[in-house]
């Protein structure tokens, strides 16, 4: 079997700011493998990356999976990490080729199923009804009270777990005006307000998780996850690239920490888990791929560590991630948007089956889907409408 072609195709989630991109990869068999990119807010910039490295892939055995991805790393390695992005969208479909090829789910070509059911958590609890409420086709939710009741969604669908933004009544967001790394007093207050209305919304039982991205370094995190100490959060999710700052801040509360998924590599990880800086470890599976997605769970193993993927992208994204937990012992629970774009279901030719606040596991070959190429079709990006997205930092109080 050989490749004969490869169509990065880019689509507009409808959510200001966040493009999807799909990677169709073609065989003189007849065999069509997905995979699907991440750069956000860049997508046309990946797709043609993708189109230029992979013409050197062209005619090449699919099925040999790890061979291309060493090849085409060691042929451009000062392109990294925008190399490795286009290497993991790659990664991706191919596995979907192989799978399809054999007539299995890719979960049995890395080891076979550990669990069928995936616990879920809520993601964006809030947050798009916030900041982008058009797009959802609904009236925007500005206020706690009109939060708050949003939480009767979750617990209808079963859910266990639900991650919110910083939200500040009034405002469409509560990201900081100058990203400078610092938090201010307002914001601590606001943050504090709006948890603890949350947690004494859902009782003791209900995991609030709580992501604030990269907006803070050391010192603010470490004044955040102090202050919310008492809300019992089930994680504070923050970056950072400095394993012994992010550490110190660990050190000094008794909230749980969530790291990663900025992290491109094993051996960006390493040291945050040589230190034991996170309580779980957040992997993006598609700027890393399914091979190494799967060695940084291993290794995050061996430091007794717990991961959960990066999933807010497409519906073809939740597959993969739902392949990749799978077949780890040490998945905590795997993200999703529920509260999105309705039609973005209709990316995928089967279903998403959720039960219960958790994701069943396809055992259909390969990612268990397709993407229907006509339903991309009608979602073309637009102008890159950054404008709106960057001026919503502008009005953020004081």
């Amino acid at each position: 079997m050989k490749i004969t072609g490869l169509e990065p195709i880019t689509c507009d989630s409808g959510i200001a700011g966040r493009e999807w991109l799909f990677l169709k990869v073609t065989t003189d068999e007849g065999i069509v493998g997905w995979g699907e990119g991440y750069d956000w807010q860049a997508a046309p910039s990946l797709a043609e990356a993708i189109r230029l490295v992979g013409e050197e892939i062209i005619g090449q055995d699919p099925r040999r999976i790890d061979f291309i991805s060493r090849r085409l790393w060691d042929s451009g390695r000062a392109g990294v990490p925008e190399r490795m992005k286009v290497i993991a969208a790659l990664d991706l479909a191919l596995y979907d080729i192989k799978g399809k090829w054999l007539g299995v789910p890719v979960y049995d070509l890395i080891g076979g199923l550990y669990r069928d059911r995936i616990p879920l958590y809520w993601s964006h609890f809030a947050s798009y009804r916030a900041l982008d409420a058009e797009a959802l086709g609904v009236e925007p939710v500005r206020t706690l009270n009109g939060w708050l009741a949003l939480v009767d969604d979750v617990e209808r669908a079963g859910f266990g777990a639900l991650k919110t933004n910083l939200l500040i009544p009034g405002l469409a967001s509560g990201l900081p005006p100058t990203l400078d790394g610092a938090i201010d007093r307002w914001r601590i207050d606001a943050a504090v307000e709006f948890v603890g209305a949350l947690r004494e919304r859902c009782g003791p039982n209900m995991g609030i998780l709580f992501d604030v991205g990269q907006e803070y370094r050391m010192g603010g995190i470490l004044q955040l996850a102090r202050a919310l100490e008492p809300f019992d959060l089930y994680w504070l999710e923050a970056e950072g690239f400095d394993a012994d700052a992010l550490l110190a801040a660990r050190e000094q509360t008794r909230t749980r920490i969530c790291h990663g998924e900025a992290l491109i590599g094993r051996q960006a990880f390493r040291p945050f888990l040589e230190r034991h800086v996170s309580d779980v470890i957040m992997i993006e599976t598609l700027s890393n791929g399914l091979s190494e997605a799967r060695r940084i769970a291993e290794l995050a193993a061996h430091y007794d560590t717990m991961f959960s993927p990066h999933n807010y992208m497409s519906p073809l994204s939740n597959l993969i991630n739902a392949h990749l937990c799978a077949v780890m012992p040490n998945c905590e629970i795997l993200e999703i948007d529920m509260d999105d774009v309705a039609w973005k279901w209709q990316l995928i030719d089967q279903p998403l089956r959720i039960e219960a606040g958790e994701l069943i596991v396809p055992d259909r070959p390969g990612w268990g889907a397709d993407v229907v190429e006509e339903e991309v079709a009608r979602h073309p990006l637009r102008d890159h409408a950054r404008p709106a997205f960057l001026s919503a930092l502008q009005e953020q109080g004081p």
